[in-house]
């Protein structure tokens, strides 16, 4: 669904992304791990498009993505989940929902309501739908923010880092929406700090490390069989046992 090619992004002197290759196929659950200011966000923010690749290819469904354009239609079906959850403050939850279907997709008011309250009913939230988003818990702004992604209809979404904002009782809440959405068979990519997480839901594993994916493998290749020395020194100080 999602290839990236000998992608690499520079910030001045800085290699964030450098000459990375990656596929995500259909269903699959990517999780994407690493220390902090290994490039892990700036890897999935080039997936989406909101960061602009200085080199490399990516193909969505096949099709070479064009940042030279407007690679909105492109990548339409690619939802996004931030990791401060980029609600608009002065609009309810309800609007926050249905502003892009009906700006971007030309959705009539009312399908996009009935939509977004099916969808604010699966992350538990329907009763919120009034509410402004200063109204509402971490936990709860974060499912609204994937309700938000799901009103697209996309075939994959991706998150960048959704629990790290998060109190840690608010945590769970989040990471269970998204475990649901796995069983469903919804195809995504997560960057994360929850180990846990990565080794019950993921199908494969991604360990990043200056700009490169450093080792790449099933949960239990990365988490019991690791080969790298990077890798093996940084579960031993994110892992405790």
């Amino acid at each position: 669904m999602i290839n990236a090619v000998h992608i690499s992004k520079h910030f001045g002197a800085v290699k964030a992304v450098d000459d990375v290759s990656l596929h995500i196929q259909k269903g699959e659950v990517i999780c994407i791990i690493g220390p902090s200011g290994s490039g892990k966000s700036t890897l999935i923010r080039c997936l989406h498009g909101l960061e602009t690749p200085d080199s490399g290819e990516l193909y969505v469904n096949g099709e070479k993505v064009d940042f030279s354009k407007d690679s909105t239609r492109q990548l339409a079906h690619v939802g996004f989940v931030f990791q401060l959850f980029n609600l608009f403050p002065h609009k309810t939850v309800l609007e926050n929902l249905t502003l892009g279907p009906i700006k971007a997709g030309g959705v009539p008011q009312a399908q996009a309501e009935e939509t977004a309250h099916k969808l604010l009913k699966r992350v538990g939230l329907d009763d919120k739908a009034q509410s402004y988003p200063a109204q509402l818990s971490g936990g709860q702004k974060q499912r609204v923010a994937i309700a938000r992604a799901l009103c697209q209809s996309p075939e994959v979404i991706l998150f960048d880092e959704p629990t790290s904002a998060l109190d840690p009782e608010m945590i769970g809440e989040v990471l269970n929406v998204m475990k649901e959405l796995a069983d469903e068979g919804m195809t995504l990519a997560v960057v994360t700090h929850e180990m846990g997480f990565a080794r019950k839901v993921a199908s494969r594993v991604l360990f990043v490390d200056g700009g490169k994916i450093i080792e790449e493998g099933t949960p239990d290749q990365i988490f019991d069989h690791p080969q790298s020395d990077r890798l093996k020194l940084f579960l031993s100080q994110v892992i405790h046992i």
